[in-house]
């Protein structure tokens, strides 16, 4: 039986409504023929999802890396406590200082978990704890560059490892009068991500005074005296930066004098421990980020404990918070008030 023509008109009409649907490359992949229009779409979506992935690549990574630095924040930590743990007393031993100008002096002998360190890492310098808060191993290169962004196994890692300034001596008989160590500024609390204690809460020193540095050849205590945010930058307080970091040999005269490090620190520091200080001491300096301005730095320093001192018997009840310490001028800006030393 013949169709009427308005019978075929029907199935024309519903062959062309129900057209076979695009493949996956014809729908987001530009073919010959299409329009300017669908070529722009198709490249946006395109765009869009390549974008996409490499974020999610990048993103991988970074968590990766923050978890493989835990880890290793966690291995290191136990491999130096076995290590430590394992020294018996003869080995623990320090040498004898020089006494006089052309004495002979005993050779220096690595402590037992300096050997096992340096399996790890020919760098390694020290190790640096307070308990509770930091525990990290420090390393020491030819710059303060590298470590920057290299974990202790030398890999490209964003967290660094801690490290010395280049510039001090901190394994000999006699080290520098006032040893440096930088570290990141953690969110997780690794490396010096947990300084930020003693800012926000100064009653925290009353906890914690102390800072445990084991050299290759000696385990030493220091007790902290000052803690301060500082600039970085001339802008940031008129022109004017305290270099606390090439405080490293007191000099007789001119810019790095014992007097003026004290009188710099003093004044800036949120604390005041009581703690006796004077000009034949040692000193260890820990300096990380601080976010109060961008760039700032956070600062702790603290001084050896002298022969005889121990844990024990140093005299905290002097301590007190400062209720005025020194600022760069940037934080007056914003915060107001003044300095009135």
């Amino acid at each position: 039986m013949a169709m009427s023509d308005e019978v075929k008109a029907g199935y024309k009409s519903k062959a062309k409504r129900y057209k076979p649907k695009k493949t996956f490359k014809e729908s987001f992949i530009p073919q010959r023929g299409d329009k300017p229009s669908e070529i722009i779409s198709k490249l946006i979506v395109f765009l869009s999802v390549a974008a996409l992935l490499v974020c999610a690549v990048v993103l991988s990574v970074y968590f990766y890396h923050l978890f493989e630095a835990r880890q290793n924040h966690a291995n290191i930590k136990v491999i130096y406590k076995k290590a430590s743990d394992s020294a018996t007393g003869d080995e623990n031993s320090l040498p004898d200082s020089l006494i006089e100008p052309g004495a002979e002096r005993k050779p220096l002998v690595l402590l037992p978990a300096a050997l096992t360190m340096q399996e790890l890492n020919l760098n390694y310098a020290g190790f640096v704890e307070i308990p509770n808060c930091v525990s990290e191993a420090v390393v020491q290169y030819e710059d303060n560059d590298f470590y920057l962004d290299h974990n202790i196994y030398d890999q490209k890692r964003s967290c660094g490892t801690v490290f010395a300034d280049f510039r001090n001596i901190v394994n000999d008989y006699e080290n520098s009068d006032n040893i440096i160590l930088y570290g990141h500024n953690q969110k997780d609390g690794t490396m010096f991500g947990q300084l930020d204690y003693y800012k926000f809460n100064p009653k925290y020193w009353l906890t914690n005074p102390y800072i445990y540095f084991d050299t290759l050849y000696s385990e030493d205590v220091y007790v902290i005296i000052a803690s301060f945010i500082t600039n970085t930058e001339p802008e940031h307080d008129n022109g004017y930066v305290f270099d606390y970091h090439n405080f490293i040999n007191f000099k007789d005269e001119g810019d790095y004098t014992y007097d003026r490090f004290m009188t710099e620190i003093t004044e800036r520091s949120q604390i005041i421990t009581g703690i006796d200080v004077n000009s034949g001491d040692k000193f260890l300096t820990l300096s990380t980020c601080s976010y109060e301005w961008e760039p700032s730095r956070h600062v702790l320093v603290a001084r050896k404990l002298r022969e005889g001192e121990t844990t024990q018997n140093i005299d905290t009840s002097g301590f007190n918070v400062n209720t005025n310490p020194k600022w760069p001028a940037i934080y007056y800006k914003y915060n107001g008030g003044s300095y009135s030393g």
